[in-house]
């Protein structure tokens, strides 16, 4: 490096307001994942609750495997049969689709064709990726 560059070079300072502020962000973050994770699975209970009475669906599983078509006429049928019924001032409802598409177990699948052996030989070989946190000390 000339003399020149490294006059011209200003060192980079890292302020206490910077790392206060981005403690403050990463805790929000953690709490707000923790707590959206518990939200997820009390929809999903919740849901299920559901499922099971107007479907007669045992599993998410089972729900995931049908099309919004099949939905609708189970929806339809076990509601004609006397199956379930809307409790006094329940608010209608319908089963929306949120999301399609195929989802495979390709390690499975590759197994199957390759062998356990080539599977785990790509798995050794792929490198590793990690996420971070920058854990700030709070005596600050």
């Amino acid at each position: 490096m000339s003399p020149t560059a490294a006059l011209a070079r200003e060192t980079a300072v890292v302020t206490k307001s910077e790392l206060v502020e981005l403690r403050d962000w990463e805790d929000d973050l953690a709490k707000f994942k923790k707590k959206s994770s518990e939200a997820e699975k009390q929809v999903k209970f919740r849901r299920q609750a559901i499922v099971e009475k107007v479907l007669g669906l045992q599993s998410e599983d089972e729900l995931k495997r049908l099309p919004i078509e099949k939905v609708q006429r189970l929806y339809a049928r076990r509601l004609a049969n006397g199956d379930w019924e809307l409790g006094k001032g329940a608010p209608v409802f319908a089963f929306e689709q949120t999301s399609k598409g195929c989802y495979p177990a390709w390690k499975q699948f590759l197994i199957a064709e390759v062998g356990e052996t080539a599977v785990n030989k790509i798995s050794a070989e792929t490198p590793e990726t990690y996420s971070y946190r920058i854990e700030v000390a709070s005596p600050l």
